[in-house]
């Protein structure tokens, strides 16, 4: 069973790799990012806008989304007050939560024949400090270097499975061990 993954307007490390679990995904919550090349020469700065949209509404003044995102090849530069580096890979500060668009730039490897994956977590909140109301989705970019040949599919999660499959199988697991406990107790 996995362990319960708490919200953080200061960020969130590798436990959300996989999704900001503790809210629902909800399909009108989108992510986007826009400014990647269709292809990436070697050591270039691509400034990028990461984007949360969503029907759920903002509080002026309060927490409003944050992110988490893992980037296969290359770096990010970024604003410090807002964004930071995290279990390997970038989320917001709490600065960061007063919006639902971040600007980054990244710079591309110097091996043109590989490929990058941008994994993106993206949550929309409303502001009231519970996860009642929010949303997050997920995405997934990929762009090859100028001499990449390989296949540009996006990579699956580690063991395949979707977060909306995962969900469902933590579901059913806990429901196996209240199951499993509950005869026991007979």
């Amino acid at each position: 069973m996995s362990p319960a993954v708490t919200g953080s307007p200061y960020g969130l490390g590798s436990e959300a790799n996989e999704g900001c679990l503790c809210h629902t995904p909800v399909d009108s919550t989108g992510i986007q990012l826009t400014g990647l090349p269709d292809t990436y020469e070697a050591n270039t700065t691509y400034p990028l806008t990461l984007t949360v949209t969503s029907d759920v509404p903002q509080r002026e003044n309060e927490s409003q989304g944050g992110f988490r995102m893992m980037v296969s090849n290359g770096t990010l530069s970024y604003n410090d007050s807002e964004i930071q580096y995290l279990d390997g890979g970038w989320t917001h500060r709490l600065n960061g939560t007063y919006q639902r668009v971040w600007s980054v730039s990244w710079i591309s490897p110097l091996d043109t024949a590989s490929r990058t994956d941008f994994v993106i977590n993206g949550n929309a909140v409303n502001g009231n400090g519970e996860t009642s109301g929010d949303a997050w989705a997920s995405a997934t970019y990929t762009i090859g270097g100028v001499d990449f040949e390989g296949d540009l599919t996006p990579s699956e999660g580690i063991d395949g499975l979707d977060s909306g499959d995962r969900i469902i199988l933590v579901v059913a697991l806990v429901a196996i061990v209240a199951l499993l406990w509950t005869t026991s107790k007979k």
